[in-house]
Protein backbone atom coordinates (compact mmCIF):
# COMPACT_ATOMS: atom_id res chain seq x y z
CA UNK A 1 0.00 0.00 0.00
CA UNK A 2 1.14 3.14 -0.77
CA UNK A 3 0.42 6.98 0.35
CA UNK A 4 1.04 10.42 -0.41
CA UNK A 5 3.41 12.27 2.02
CA UNK A 6 3.28 16.41 2.00
CA UNK A 7 5.55 18.52 4.62
CA UNK A 8 5.48 16.92 7.76
CA UNK A 9 2.33 14.51 7.59
CA UNK A 10 0.35 12.41 4.90
CA UNK A 11 -2.92 12.90 3.01
CA UNK A 12 -5.92 11.89 5.52
CA UNK A 13 -8.85 10.32 4.48
CA UNK A 14 -10.85 13.31 4.57
CA UNK A 15 -8.01 14.93 2.08
CA UNK A 16 -6.62 17.11 5.06
CA UNK A 17 -2.84 16.48 5.71
CA UNK A 18 -2.35 14.68 9.08
CA UNK A 19 0.47 13.31 11.26
CA UNK A 20 -1.62 9.94 12.18
CA UNK A 21 -0.54 7.56 10.14
CA UNK A 22 -3.85 5.23 11.30
CA UNK A 23 -6.49 8.13 9.40
CA UNK A 24 -4.23 7.85 6.12
CA UNK A 25 -5.18 7.63 2.69
CA UNK A 26 -4.28 4.39 0.97
CA UNK A 27 -4.02 3.74 -2.20
CA UNK A 28 -3.12 -0.23 -3.39
CA UNK A 29 -0.80 0.61 -6.46
CA UNK A 30 2.11 3.11 -6.66
CA UNK A 31 1.08 4.60 -10.37
CA UNK A 32 -2.21 5.81 -8.23
CA UNK A 33 -0.43 6.96 -5.78
CA UNK A 34 2.05 9.12 -8.29
CA UNK A 35 -0.64 10.38 -10.04
CA UNK A 36 -2.33 11.83 -7.48
CA UNK A 37 0.42 13.29 -6.09
CA UNK A 38 1.87 14.79 -8.87
CA UNK A 39 -1.60 17.11 -9.14
CA UNK A 40 -0.96 17.92 -5.66
CA UNK A 41 2.41 18.31 -5.39
CA UNK A 42 3.01 15.57 -3.24
CA UNK A 43 5.36 12.39 -2.96
CA UNK A 44 5.32 8.97 -2.83
CA UNK A 45 5.85 6.74 0.28
CA UNK A 46 5.55 2.65 0.64
CA UNK A 47 3.70 1.69 4.13
CA UNK A 48 3.59 -1.28 5.78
Amino acid sequence: MYAVKVLHGYIGKDGQRTRDKNRVRLFPTKNYAEKFADKIGGRVKMIG
